[in-house]
């Protein structure tokens, strides 16, 4: 009895994206990132103006 193969085609490499598709992309998650860092450390300002306020009217 003879072996079954089966032609396998070898896996190929995904085509990388247009340089100009991953520059906008990189660009977008960029300024997401910056935008929310802002927010965060907006709020993060806030919550500690706040607890000076409390303080103060705390101890003052």
């Amino acid at each position: 009895m003879a072996a079954v193969t089966e032609s396998v085609p070898s896996p190929t490499a995904p085509s990388a994206p247009a340089p100009a598709a991953a520059a906008g992309a990189g660009t977008t998650i960029r300024v997401m990132a910056v935008a929310l860092w802002g927010v965060v450390g907006t709020l993060l300002g806030y919550g500690v103006l706040q607890t000076v306020i409390k303080a103060s009217a705390l101890f003052g």
